[in-house]
């Protein structure tokens, strides 16, 4: 689970007015998703049907979806002692959200597995699924050698008229993992009407039941690219590295945590916090945070180093004016992952862009994808461009992580103000 909160920032680079507001909605109004990227929406009218959903007597189309929830291999074994046979999971929560619109429903299925959406408008949907346990389906569960507390999946779903069917594999969580805990992007707006991105933070969690070492492990950013409508980086033209399964391209930004190989030791339920930068950022604007005790910092030649606290490994390129992290406009797509050698990545030249590096999928712990909601997409996509539907791979939106082992994203992370540094909320 992840409180996506967005406050005040530190001045050192000041905004045009009109962006700083942009800042400011955007630090209240996204919708997180993460774990993967569930859907993205388009400037649109919910209310407007577009006319291919209108038939020749001007009546619009509307639509069935049937979703069934199905388990495979270990995981149906595991569901049949819930009570659920034949491969179907039963009394699982199914949320259907419409990309263009963002109109959700939700439903649970029935003995078959199964839910029914009906007069629903045509499109594409992200669909997720989760089923947890009670204290004495736990039980049941752990009687068999087994320490789950969800199953979970997720898919996208193309729905036409009159009716459609789909199948969404879910599939069994268990806690053991290092996880994205929270992420605050730490945009602002200065009492003076400029406005900064300095009051940034990542926390970590130890979701197992063991010590895990920071040593070595890294954060980077996926490939997220704001001028998507232009000929030049259009969905069709990244879409092979955007959702390419081997893995997740960066523009090589990335950072490692420091250390041996035993230096940096987190307990199991401890957090770790990394800032953008670690001071106390009160002192700027009120409502910020003090990070001067965050657990690490990001620090290149554009950064406030405290000596206090180490510092991240820059492994690849400098952002941002020497900033030691990329920020995007409306998306994020923040990765965790085991340590990597650099030098033996995948490399390739997307569309025009600088060389990217694949941090492949065997590599990756944790996944978190933010996107807007449709009203501050709207302003995202009249200044730059419409956004892509998916930036991720639909693989990637089961990752073996997250505080409740749902491994899908739009369960697994909330948009919640405010934010609290090195602490998991109840």
């Amino acid at each position: 689970m992840l409180w996506w909160q967005h406050a005040l920032g530190t001045a050192r680079f000041v905004w045009p007015w009109a962006a700083a507001r942009l800042a400011v909605l955007l630090t209240f109004c996204f919708l997180l998703l993460s774990t993967a990227c569930e859907h993205r929406t388009t400037l649109v009218d919910p209310n407007a049907p577009s006319d291919s959903l209108i038939d020749d007597g001007g009546t619009v189309q509307k639509a069935t979806l049937t979703v069934t929830v199905a388990v495979r291999g270990a995981d149906s074994v595991l569901a049949s002692v819930l009570g659920a046979s034949g491969g179907v999971l039963t009394n699982a929560e199914v949320t259907i959200v419409r990309s263009r619109s963002g109109e959700s429903y939700a439903d649970t299925t029935d003995a078959a597995g199964t839910v029914r959406f009906e007069r629903i408008l045509p499109g594409r949907y992200s669909v997720s699924v989760l089923r947890t346990l009670t204290a004495e389906e736990y039980a049941l569960i752990l009687a068999q050698g087994a320490d789950i507390n969800a199953f979970a999946g997720a898919r996208s779903v193309e729905v036409s008229s009159p009716m459609t069917e789909g199948v969404v594999f879910a599939s069994a969580g268990e806690p053991g993992s290092l996880v994205i805990s929270e992420y605050f992007p730490g945009l602002a707006q200065l009492p003076s009407g400029g406005g900064y991105q300095y009051g940034q933070f990542t926390e970590l969690y130890n979701n197992s039941n063991a010590t895990i070492y920071l040593d070595g492990k890294i954060l980077f950013e996926g490939m997220i690219h704001g001028f998507r409508a232009a000929p030049w980086h259009n969905c069709v033209g990244l879409e092979p590295w955007q959702t390419d399964p081997d893995g997740l391209w960066t523009m090589q930004y990335v950072v490692a945590f420091p250390g041996s190989g035993q230096d940096y030791p987190l307990a199991p339920g401890q957090t770790a916090v990394v800032a953008l930068d670690a001071i106390d950022h009160r002192e700027f604007v009120a409502g910020l945070h003090d990070l001067s005790e965050a657990d690490f910092e990001l620090t290149e030649e554009g950064d406030v180093d405290n000596p206090a606290v180490p510092n991240m490994v820059n492994l690849g390129r400098v952002c941002c004016g020497g900033h030691g992290m990329r920020w995007g406009w409306g998306d994020v797509l923040m990765a965790l992952g085991q340590p990597v050698d650099v030098s033996s990545l995948r490399r390739d030249y997307p569309p025009l862009l600088l060389e990217h590096w694949l941090i492949p999928a065997d590599k990756i712990l944790d996944v978190l994808v933010g996107t807007p909601t449709p009203e501050i997409e709207a302003v995202i996509s009249g200044l730059f461009a419409p956004l892509c539907p998916r930036i991720v791979h639909e693989s990637f939106d089961r990752q073996p992580a997250a505080i409740v082992d749902t491994k899908t994203s739009s369960r697994d992370f909330v948009a919640r103000y405010p934010a609290t540094p090195g602490f998991i909320p109840e």
